[in-house]
């Protein structure tokens, strides 16, 4: 039934409204979900989108994604199986969804947990995308958090070591240049090597490795010419060629992401 229709029919308007009051009643943030939580709906911007990857034995496949409300407090949410693939569509970095029922529970004891819940996204969640031009219900504001880290520092970091996972401490910079593939280590993994710098003028060598390369890398290297902004999380400090920085199996790479850090550094 469309608004014009709704507008000659004030009881059809009537129950409109009622049920759009009774939707918005389960409507909560992501501190108000626990497993207890029956019926519920949560407004949420998808901030991270890791590669899916497998677990130690290699039997399950699965995918580990944040998202994160109108209040900025972040929840986990899992991807097992086919799941991924059926919902990689929807689940789009820095888009707005609406999640309802997902499962709710304890993270798994060996996570570093970014909640003391995380959500199970499986056939039974509905995930729904709120649209640009939804005026009666609009798309969240792009996320202001990032907890950075200056390169001055980076030397403290502790080598070979995923450094900030705990306090989920982000690299903000710009690409300045963007090497060739090529193939290096122990068993001649493809790799790029990207110059980055901060607003401090300080630069470190950024080694992208496999998929890091292949997807990441190659963007990149058709935007060096712009000096492109990113934001990596979970990453190394390295000695590979000197001191510098490299991808994890678990690392993120946002491009241009629509933080306003990201905008200041930009301009």
């Amino acid at each position: 039934m469309d608004l014009d229709t709704l507008k000659l029919n004030p009881l059809g308007l009537t129950y409109a409204f009622s049920i759009y009051r009774e939707y918005m009643e389960y409507r909560l943030t992501i501190d108000k979900i626990t497993p207890q939580t029956k019926e519920w709906t949560s407004k949420v911007h998808l901030i991270k989108k890791p590669r899916p990857r497998k677990s130690k034995d290699g039997k399950t496949r699965f995918q580990i994604v944040v998202v994160q409300d109108e209040n900025e407090d972040k929840v986990a949410a899992v991807l097992y199986g086919e799941g991924i693939e059926k919902d990689a569509h929807k689940l789009t970095p820095f888009s707005t969804y609406l999640i309802s029922t997902a499962k709710v529970r304890i993270p798994l004891p060996y996570r570093v947990p970014t909640n003391r819940f995380e959500w199970v996204i499986d056939r039974f969640t509905v995930v729904e995308e709120v649209k640009d031009d939804n005026i009666q219900d609009p798309p969240l504001p792009p996320p202001t958090r990032l907890n950075t880290i200056h390169f001055a520092y980076l030397q403290e970091q502790q080598q070979n070591k995923e450094f900030g996972n705990h306090n989920f401490t982000h690299i903000i910079a710009v690409v300045v240049n963007c090497g060739s593939i090529k193939y290096d280590g122990a068993n001649s993994n493809k790799c790029r090597e990207i110059i980055i710098m901060d607003t401090g003028m300080n630069s470190f060598i950024l080694m992208l490795w496999e998929d890091f390369d292949d997807v990441d890398g190659s963007i990149l290297a058709a935007q060096v010419a712009k000096y492109p902004v990113i934001v990596a999380k979970r990453i190394t400090r390295t000695t590979y060629g000197g001191l510098s920085l490299s991808t994890r199996y678990n690392s993120v790479i946002l491009i241009n992401p629509p933080y306003p850090q990201v905008g200041r550094l930009q301009n």
